[in-house]
């Protein structure tokens, strides 16, 4: 950046800020749904379970009533992303498209604490390694080798620089030697997870011959390595993971997640595969929609994740009998969640999606996609046949006998009529049976569950069900809110206001935003929450303005709230000098000195009177 680069001007933020939808841009990172004038979703910002967070479109503002955080776009991004004010203007500019040339501004952070943080030092080393990784793999001799196994693979130049693929070579100390050249602080370099610490103190590379995949965070930054080994060795992985570490932990990652989250909500789904390959392969073929666990089963954090994006989760695992059985497992753990609707693709012929996008080809692989979905029952009734010979009447008798208990927990009579059908047909049992049977269990598992305690169990909301954490206000702080939110509303009570003689809110935090209050109307005319949130860059203070601003405002009975809301504060006001009189007249009692008791008690007299008589607020 060029030293004679200036700030932003707040014209150019406000030409931004005005091109931009703040739904758009939330919606790339939170699934929001509309109820009553606003819209609402899990706050991207701690885990919930019910929607506590909404977007305010004619407002162009955000709150989480149960965190607190609020504010405008820019301010969401942020908070969403750690960015800098500068760096958001560019990031809703580029979100948003807004064409506007940004180059003769500078764009970059000067208030946090340096790029020295160790989180801030973690990603640019990992984002470093990644491009030397990336580096080797195009562009060197030692990538040669790594570089045919990926075009093998039939990974184009294209998807090697989409996912930032690369090589780590067959050389234990590269890496080491990369840093040691940028004078990386060695501790820094011990606990990136990039390296092994040997018995002597040194460190070498961790990962080496293999081929690189960088694990990203939903933002994008390098915070991890999956390497594939090139080269089989004994006794070594075939893909070896980064350690967990201070940027890393693989509960809360998911493969690809970067990339696909905004292809996630076009699409209103997501695809879970199984491995990095799996997520590659599906994009080749134009399913760019795809995310993959690392290496674990899927956990809760990662479903959080998910459903803050879609409500549609279509698990696509190997076709293999360990497929199958991964598969099982994540319908057990989203059994009665009602998070997800929940859908299955089994791959025929026991294939992966890489093995069968390379045998099949990209169309074949998305007509699959598109049109072999089934429901977690329908794919549990055919995996209950594993390894069962339907031939064998005992066997045939156990498997109808499981497939009936799974259809005990299908609450539609429709759907358990389509499956009732289909397994009379399958086995060439008469449907009336069938029925029989089932309906004997559907009373057992009635009556079980009248007589066994009830847990609670959580429903899913029909709209978004909010939320708000309710502050108990004093009647002082009801006057400060209610007079701020009529100061930013009403042109009369901000002549009338400014014209108070020493006038203080009684609480520094409602002092504050009306010395910002005052400021922006030197500016502007309008009150605009979201142009005006740029000028409050305390947290508090901006869940504080987004509360007042949320309160009702009635402009027929402006002037008789402005009467009571002053009174009311100047009344505080005379209660807090009452207050402090009559402790000095306490103190002077207790040590005989007459004069100051003298002097209390005539404050306290006069102080009273003056509480007395309703005090003229006309408003100019």
């Amino acid at each position: 950046m060029s030293e004679l680069a200036t700030r932003i001007p707040e014209d150019v933020v406000e030409q931004i800020r005005g091109a931009v939808n703040i739904t758009d841009v939330v919606g790339q990172y939170v699934q929001l749904k509309k109820s009553g004038r606003n819209l609402f979703g899990l706050c991207p910002f701690h885990e919930e379970r019910t929607p506590s967070f909404s977007v305010t479109e004619d407002k162009q503002i955000f709150h989480c009533f149960s965190c607190g955080r609020g504010g405008n776009v820019f301010k969401f991004i942020m908070e969403v992303e750690s960015l800098s004010f500068p760096e958001a203007v560019t990031r809703v500019a580029e979100l948003g498209h807004v064409d506007i040339d940004l180059a003769g501004y500078d764009t970059q952070s000067h208030n946090e604490p340096a790029p020295n943080s160790q989180q801030q030092q973690l990603r640019q080393l990992y984002q470093d390694a990644a491009a030397l990784f990336h580096h080797i793999l195009l562009n060197t001799k030692l990538g040669e080798t790594a570089l045919a196994y990926t075009q093998q693979r039939q990974l184009s130049a294209e998807l090697l620089a989409t996912f930032d693929i690369g090589y780590a070579p067959n050389e234990r100390d590269l890496l080491t030697r990369f840093f040691a050249e940028k004078k990386v602080d060695f501790n820094l370099l011990r606990h990136s997870g990039l390296f092994i610490e040997n018995n002597d103190g040194t460190l070498r590379d961790r990962f080496f011959d293999r081929v690189m995949f960088p694990i990203k965070d939903a933002q994008g930054n390098v915070i991890a390595f999956s390497g594939r080994a090139l080269t089989k060795r004994e006794g070594q992985p075939k893909y070896l993971n980064s350690p967990e570490t201070e940027l890393f932990n693989k509960r809360d990652v998911l493969f690809n997640f970067d990339v696909a989250k905004a292809e996630i909500r076009k699409a209103k789904q997501v695809i879970l595969f199984e491995g990095f390959m799996d997520v590659i392969a599906a994009y080749r073929a134009g399913i760019t929609y795809g995310v993959a666990s690392m290496g674990t089963s899927l956990t809760n954090e990662q479903l959080y994740l998910l459903q803050r994006t879609t409500d549609h989760l279509v698990v696509c695992y190997d076709g293999d009998l360990p497929g199958l059985k991964a598969t099982d497992r994540v319908i057990e753990l989203l059994h009665s969640d009602p998070r997800f609707q929940l859908s299955i693709v089994t791959l025929p012929e026991q294939l992966d999606p890489d093995e069968y996008v390379n045998k099949y080809g990209a169309e074949r692989f998305q007509q699959i996609i598109n049109g072999s979905m089934e429901t977690a029952v329908g794919f549990r009734l055919r995996y209950l046949k594993q390894g069962r010979n339907l031939d064998n009447e005992q066997d045939k008798l156990t498997y109808i006998d499981a497939a009936l208990h799974e259809l005990v927990n299908v609450s539609s009579a429709v759907e358990r009529d389509i499956y009732l059908n289909r397994l009379s047909e399958s086995l060439q049992v008469t449907y009336e049976a069938l029925a029989t049977q089932l309906q004997d269990y559907l009373v057992d598992a009635t009556t079980t569950r009248r007589s066994a305690p009830q847990p609670r169990r959580e429903t899913a909301p029909m709209t978004p069900q909010v939320h708000q954490q309710q502050t108990k206000l004093t009647r002082t702080q009801r006057a400060e809110r209610g007079l701020l939110n009529l100061y930013f509303k009403a042109a009369d009570v901000r002549i009338a206001l400014n014209e108070q003689a020493d006038f203080q809110f009684v609480h520094e935090a409602y002092q504050a935003i009306y010395q910002l209050a005052i400021a922006y109307f030197a500016k502007h005319d309008q009150f605009v929450i979201a142009q005006f949130m740029d000028q409050v860059t305390d947290n508090q203070l901006q869940s504080l303005v987004i509360a007042i601003d949320q309160q009702a405002f009635d402009e027929a009975t402006v002037t008789d709230q402005f009467q009571d809301y002053l009174h009311a504060l100047q009344q505080a006001g005379l209660e807090r000098q009452l207050d402090a009189a009559q402790a000095q007249l306490q103190e002077a009692s207790r040590s005989g000195d007459s004069a100051s008791s003298l002097n209390a008690v005539q404050t306290i007299i006069r102080l009273k009177r003056q509480m007395q008589p309703t005090i003229n607020t006309d408003m100019v």
